[in-house]
Protein backbone atom coordinates (compact mmCIF):
# COMPACT_ATOMS: atom_id res chain seq x y z
CA UNK A 1 0.00 0.00 0.00
CA UNK A 2 1.44 3.35 -1.03
CA UNK A 3 -0.59 5.71 1.11
CA UNK A 4 -2.72 4.92 4.15
CA UNK A 5 -4.72 8.08 3.61
CA UNK A 6 -6.37 7.40 0.25
CA UNK A 7 -9.02 10.09 0.58
CA UNK A 8 -9.52 13.54 1.98
CA UNK A 9 -11.33 16.79 1.58
CA UNK A 10 -10.75 20.50 1.79
CA UNK A 11 -13.24 23.31 2.30
CA UNK A 12 -12.31 26.71 0.90
CA UNK A 13 -13.99 30.02 0.35
CA UNK A 14 -14.83 31.27 -3.13
CA UNK A 15 -11.68 33.34 -3.53
CA UNK A 16 -9.29 32.96 -6.46
CA UNK A 17 -6.30 32.96 -4.12
CA UNK A 18 -7.55 29.63 -2.69
CA UNK A 19 -6.68 27.90 -5.98
CA UNK A 20 -3.00 27.71 -5.07
CA UNK A 21 -3.86 25.90 -1.80
CA UNK A 22 -6.19 23.47 -3.55
CA UNK A 23 -3.59 22.56 -6.17
CA UNK A 24 -0.94 22.09 -3.48
CA UNK A 25 -3.18 19.78 -1.43
CA UNK A 26 -4.09 17.66 -4.46
CA UNK A 27 -0.49 17.47 -5.73
CA UNK A 28 0.80 16.47 -2.28
CA UNK A 29 -1.93 13.84 -2.12
CA UNK A 30 -0.93 12.49 -5.56
CA UNK A 31 2.86 12.51 -5.04
CA UNK A 32 3.08 8.94 -3.64
CA UNK A 33 1.47 7.66 -6.87
CA UNK A 34 4.20 9.21 -9.07
CA UNK A 35 1.93 10.81 -11.67
CA UNK A 36 3.51 11.94 -14.92
CA UNK A 37 4.08 15.62 -15.60
CA UNK A 38 1.43 15.46 -18.31
CA UNK A 39 -1.06 14.07 -15.80
CA UNK A 40 -0.22 16.82 -13.28
CA UNK A 41 -0.64 19.51 -15.91
CA UNK A 42 -4.03 18.19 -17.01
CA UNK A 43 -5.44 17.64 -13.52
CA UNK A 44 -4.31 21.14 -12.47
CA UNK A 45 -5.95 22.63 -15.56
CA UNK A 46 -9.22 20.81 -14.84
CA UNK A 47 -9.25 21.81 -11.16
CA UNK A 48 -8.56 25.43 -12.08
CA UNK A 49 -11.32 25.52 -14.71
CA UNK A 50 -13.89 24.01 -12.36
CA UNK A 51 -12.94 26.13 -9.35
CA UNK A 52 -12.83 29.44 -11.25
CA UNK A 53 -16.15 28.68 -12.95
CA UNK A 54 -17.79 27.99 -9.59
CA UNK A 55 -16.57 31.36 -8.31
CA UNK A 56 -17.27 33.35 -11.46
CA UNK A 57 -20.62 31.87 -12.49
CA UNK A 58 -22.03 29.91 -9.57
CA UNK A 59 -21.31 32.44 -6.88
CA UNK A 60 -21.13 35.52 -9.13
CA UNK A 61 -17.72 36.36 -7.60
CA UNK A 62 -18.99 36.42 -3.99
CA UNK A 63 -15.96 35.80 -1.76
CA UNK A 64 -17.71 34.36 1.27
CA UNK A 65 -19.17 31.13 -0.07
CA UNK A 66 -17.86 27.67 0.70
CA UNK A 67 -16.71 25.09 -1.80
CA UNK A 68 -15.99 21.56 -0.61
CA UNK A 69 -13.55 19.48 -2.60
CA UNK A 70 -13.31 15.77 -1.80
CA UNK A 71 -10.72 13.50 -3.34
CA UNK A 72 -9.96 9.81 -3.26
CA UNK A 73 -7.83 7.22 -4.97
CA UNK A 74 -9.52 4.39 -6.78
CA UNK A 75 -7.70 1.14 -7.44
CA UNK A 76 -7.53 -0.88 -10.64
CA UNK A 77 -7.01 1.16 -12.65
CA UNK A 78 -5.37 3.66 -10.32
CA UNK A 79 -7.34 6.91 -10.62
CA UNK A 80 -8.19 10.01 -8.67
CA UNK A 81 -11.80 10.98 -8.12
CA UNK A 82 -12.45 14.60 -7.22
CA UNK A 83 -15.85 15.94 -6.19
CA UNK A 84 -16.69 19.65 -6.07
CA UNK A 85 -19.72 20.68 -3.99
CA UNK A 86 -21.06 24.22 -3.97
CA UNK A 87 -24.32 26.03 -3.25
CA UNK A 88 -24.09 28.39 -6.19
CA UNK A 89 -26.52 28.75 -9.06
CA UNK A 90 -27.49 25.23 -10.17
CA UNK A 91 -25.66 24.37 -13.37
CA UNK A 92 -25.04 21.06 -15.11
CA UNK A 93 -21.95 21.37 -17.35
CA UNK A 94 -22.41 17.82 -18.64
CA UNK A 95 -25.23 18.85 -20.98
CA UNK A 96 -23.13 21.33 -22.97
CA UNK A 97 -20.86 20.99 -26.02
CA UNK A 98 -18.91 17.76 -25.97
CA UNK A 99 -16.14 18.65 -28.37
CA UNK A 100 -14.30 21.52 -29.95
CA UNK A 101 -15.84 20.98 -33.40
CA UNK A 102 -19.38 21.38 -32.00
CA UNK A 103 -18.26 24.49 -30.13
CA UNK A 104 -16.66 26.07 -33.20
CA UNK A 105 -19.60 25.24 -35.49
CA UNK A 106 -21.97 27.21 -33.25
CA UNK A 107 -20.80 30.73 -34.06
CA UNK A 108 -23.51 32.28 -31.86
CA UNK A 109 -22.50 30.37 -28.76
CA UNK A 110 -20.72 32.48 -26.17
CA UNK A 111 -18.63 30.83 -23.46
CA UNK A 112 -18.34 27.16 -22.68
CA UNK A 113 -14.81 26.48 -23.86
CA UNK A 114 -13.80 25.66 -20.28
CA UNK A 115 -16.34 22.83 -20.23
CA UNK A 116 -14.71 21.34 -23.33
CA UNK A 117 -11.29 21.67 -21.72
CA UNK A 118 -12.54 19.85 -18.63
CA UNK A 119 -14.28 17.07 -20.58
CA UNK A 120 -11.30 16.47 -22.84
CA UNK A 121 -8.88 16.11 -19.92
CA UNK A 122 -10.76 13.69 -17.66
CA UNK A 123 -11.83 10.08 -18.08
CA UNK A 124 -15.26 10.54 -16.49
CA UNK A 125 -17.42 13.45 -15.45
CA UNK A 126 -20.82 13.48 -13.76
CA UNK A 127 -23.15 16.03 -12.23
CA UNK A 128 -26.08 15.98 -9.88
CA UNK A 129 -27.90 18.55 -7.81
CA UNK A 130 -28.89 17.59 -4.32
CA UNK A 131 -30.26 19.78 -1.51
CA UNK A 132 -29.70 22.89 -3.67
CA UNK A 133 -26.05 21.97 -4.16
CA UNK A 134 -24.09 21.40 -7.33
CA UNK A 135 -22.09 18.19 -7.14
CA UNK A 136 -19.60 17.79 -9.95
CA UNK A 137 -17.42 14.68 -9.95
CA UNK A 138 -14.46 13.92 -12.16
CA UNK A 139 -12.25 10.88 -12.53
CA UNK A 140 -8.80 10.77 -14.10
CA UNK A 141 -6.68 7.68 -14.45
CA UNK A 142 -3.21 8.24 -13.01
CA UNK A 143 -0.45 7.76 -15.57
Amino acid sequence: MINKNINGDIVVFSRKKELKNILKVIQNFLNPYNPSNDFKLKINLVIEEIFINIIKHGYKSSKDKEIKISYMIEENPKAINIKFVDKGILFNPCIYAHNLEAYISNVHYKGGLGIIIIKSNVDEISYKSENNCNILSIKKIIV
